[in-house]
């Protein structure tokens, strides 16, 4: 699959129940937590793609929408690219570390310990070496590049005892966990920073160690953010770096799922520098969704519902995906599931009403990690008998919508309640601020209970558009 296992992920309103801002929704959070079905293993390409499309009504405005679906794939899904490796570990240690959230019951330090010992525990005896340090507004290390059988006699007890204290210093943190790994030896090397460190912007010294690290150095790193809050801003300079990403742990088990059950995937990538072009001759595109930079819908100022209208028609868009991963497989029966690596296009509505075919060309582009260069072309038609009914070419597609339509109306929630926050304190009628409550924490509720449902590594997906019309979605009418 493609993209970065778990990137932005919005599964904080289970753990946390409570939103963040709007413009942390991301349709890609949602779709790297989900299974798809794959039509069939890849066998022999690095990277290969299956495309569908869908004609479908907007559940919120009632207007027809139509999309092309793209799934990412790999033959080495369910293997993984896993490679000797040396592992340069830098744990926070902060004050904030002992910090618990949510509906865990330890803090986020004890979970940190814990997930590192289990990490040690599949590391290959023979051939995997690693590194520990900690850091605050200081750095110590724990102990130096060792393999397994030396951290196991050596320095279990060492790591338990490790507690909180100080502020964080990402710049110190880094400086240290690059001096434990030597750039010149040939093997797969790679820097985890596990921090819950959240910062409004990135300051230059960071950034340029990132790039000295990554493009100089040539050691690929990885964030696993332990905080209510992903750090976007983090997120997205870090995965334009080569080999990079970032993952937001929002409960108790995603630490050790990125950590210890994924390894083999989250930190061996597949390609570099992958891009997906697709162009049409006869229908232009109105959104994309699951690249870099996806374009959600924007709120129309005069209803404030997610506007049908485009902001910019282009017949061809670019999607640069960058490094990508492999992902491991669900098998269900006889039907396998590979985990996220969709993207969407959404077509221009009134291209739809045409008495013609549409027509697609797709590129895809990458080079594997021995910097050979790809190139695949596809061609992809949508039939004019297929454009007046509401038609899914398959499951993968509907459940895409699904999220893409779900994540518009929750973002819709979320500025609803912005303003419903500045009326209350506006208003002084007690009955009118009580009711806007009710009537919130009813629909948080019910959107709660449909992301439980429908978006939790939930292969088997209901027909979900459907069901999102009966759930209340805020809207001005609500706040007079």
């Amino acid at each position: 699959m493609g993209g970065q296992l778990g990137k932005n992920m919005f599964a904080n309103s289970q753990n946390y129940n409570y939103y963040s801002e709007s413009s942390k929704v991301s349709f890609d959070a949602f779709i790297n937590e989900n299974y798809f079905l794959i039509e069939s293993q890849e066998k022999y390409l690095v990277q290969n793609i299956e495309i569908s499309h869908a004609i479908t009504k907007n559940p919120k405005n009632g207007l027809k929408d139509g999309f092309v679906g793209v799934i990412l794939k790999s033959k080495f899904d369910g293997i993984g690219n896993r490679s000797p490796i040396n592992l340069s570990i830098a744990l926070d240690v902060s004050g904030s570390m002992s910090s618990i959230d949510g509906k865990d019951t330890k803090n986020r330090l004890s979970l940190a310990k814990e997930s590192l010992i289990k990490l040690i525990s599949i590391l290959d005896e023979k051939n995997d070496k690693m590194s520990l340090i900690t850091f605050s507004d200081e750095t110590k290390e724990i102990f130096g590049m060792i393999n397994k059988k030396e951290i196991e006699e050596k320095y279990l007890n060492d790591i338990n005892k490790i507690e909180s204290f100080g502020e964080t210093d990402l710049v110190l943190a880094l400086k240290a966990a690059i001096s434990k790994l030597d750039s010149n030896e040939k093997k797969e090397k790679r820097i985890i920073m596990i921090t819950d460190a959240v910062y409004d912007d990135i300051n230059d010294e960071l950034e340029k160690l990132f790039e000295e690290c990554v493009e100089k150095k040539e050691i690929p790193i990885t964030i696993m953010a332990i905080s209510s809050e992903a750090n976007l801003i983090l997120a997205e300079k870090l995965s334009k770096f080569k080999g990079c990403n970032y993952f937001s742990i929002c409960k108790s088990s995603d630490l050790e799922n990125y950590l210890v059950k994924n390894f083999n995937y989250i930190f061996f990538p597949i390609a570099y520098d992958t891009k997906i072009i697709v162009k049409s001759e006869n229908t232009k595109f109105l959104r994309c969704f699951g690249g870099e930079n996806d374009l959600m819908d924007e709120f129309d100022n005069k209803n404030e519902d997610f506007s049908p209208a485009p902001l910019n028609f282009n017949n061809e868009i670019i999607f640069n995906l960058g490094s990508t991963f492999s992902s491991n497989l669900l098998k269900i029966k006889d039907n396998l599931y590979s985990k996220g690596g969709l993207i969407l296009l959404k077509l221009n509505y009134s291209d739809l009403n045409k008495d013609e075919d549409l027509k697609f060309n797709l590129i895809l582009e990458y080079k594997t990690i021995n910097n050979e260069k790809s190139t695949q072309n596809y061609s992809y038609i949508i039939n004019k008998n297929k454009k007046n009914d509401e038609y899914f070419k398959d499951n993968n597609i509907k459940k895409g919508i699904s999220i893409y339509y779900f994540t518009s109306m929750l973002n819709h929630i979320i500025e609803n309640e912005k303003k419903m926050n500045e009326k209350n304190k506006e208003d002084n009628n007690d009955l009118k601020v009580k009711n806007r409550k009710i009537l919130l924490l009813e629909t948080k509720k019910n959107i709660i209970e449909y992301l439980n449902k429908n978006f939790v590594l939930e292969p088997n997906f209901n027909e979900t558009i459907e069901n999102l019309n009966k759930y209340k979605i805020l809207n001005n009418n609500n706040f007079n």
